[in-house]
This record gives C-alpha cells, structure tokens and sequence, in this order.
C-alpha cells in the first residue's frame, strides 16, 4: 500500500527526489482547465521551497509530448480526423506552430527538472508487462511505479491507480485522500 501525502498541504519533506506523472505536467502546463488541478502547481513550488528536486524521464516527456499534441490536434480538427494526422503534421502550420509551442514546454521541464535517465532493465519491462494484465495499472503507470521504488523517487500523480503501489505517492485527488486515515 503506497504512503498517501495529501497534496492540499504545504510540503511536509525535505530533500527527496520526486517525479511527476505526465497528468501533473499537463495540470501545470494549463492544458487542464480544471479548477481542481490548481493544487499541483502550488504543491509543485511547495516541494522546490522545501528544498527538493523534481526528476523527469524520457517516459513523462514522451507521454507529455503525445498527449498534449493529440489535444492540440484535436482542438483544430475534431476528434474525428485522426485518419489526416501524417499529413497534417507535416504540412499543417498551424498545428506545426502547437507542435512547436508543446516542444518549447518540454524543453522548460527539461531545464526546470533534473533529468534522469530511465533504468529499468529487460526483466524490470517484463516484469511490468505481467503486472498490467491484473488491470491495476497501465504499462506506462507500472513503469513509473519501478522508477519510483529503484531511485527511491516520491511520485506525484492525480491517478488513483498509484493508492495501492508500495511507494510515497502524493495526490490531490479527493477520492483516494477520503481513504487516508486522519493524522
């Protein structure tokens, strides 16, 4: 079972490594509108003020890439159009320019962050591969989940999936803080 830290408060560790999952990024990087998702960015400056360092990986950039591009697409063409994509990311300027603008945000992570290179081997993949068909957890969540426990990394994510993961784990998410016995 992970260690639950409610998101709502002031940062409550010192000096530890902590990942964001690609939805925290997102929740920073304004492409959630949601009133709720503002909690992360005041956690996010919390946890640096407390002296912390904020990691990154080729994974979450990757996964932040994609997603907040397939946003942007479809936010100019519907949700429909997934058939002219090839054509459009080549030949588009106007959604060259978002593909530009999401660029520009992952470098910002890149330099905000200390990047650190994946480490999870062959039998680590594998490993995880098992685990997603149990339901969980995605791939791409396990993942994180080995990244976290083999650099001792606290994860920061609005997924609900993480509660049962045995790592530190801090969200806003109401619905797993509702199961956090009081302090």
């Amino acid at each position: 079972m992970s260690e639950v830290i409610n998101a709502h408060e002031e940062c409550s560790f010192e000096n530890e490594f902590v990942l964001f999952d690609t939805n925290i990024w997102i929740a920073i990087y304004g492409n959630d509108p949601r009133p709720a998702k503002q909690v992360y960015s005041d956690f996010y400056s919390s946890l640096l003020k407390a002296g912390n360092t904020v990691v990154v990986n080729e994974q979450v950039i990757s996964e932040f890439f994609n997603r907040v591009c397939k946003i942007e697409y479809e936010s100019l063409f519907g949700k429909k159009e997934w058939q002219s994509y090839k054509t459009r990311r080549k030949n588009d300027e106007s959604f060259k320019a978002r593909v530009a603008a999401v660029r520009d945000i992952c470098l910002d992570i890149l330099t905000d962050c200390t990047y650190q290179q994946s480490n999870l081997q062959q039998d680590c993949l594998e490993g995880n591969l098992g685990l997603v068909v149990g339901g969980e957890l995605d791939l791409t969540d396990a993942a994180l989940v080995s990244e976290c426990m083999s650099g001792g990394y606290i994860l920061v994510s609005d997924d609900g999936d993480f509660e049962s993961s045995d790592i530190k784990f801090v969200t806003g998410n109401q619905r797993v803080l509702r199961k956090v016995p009081a302090k």
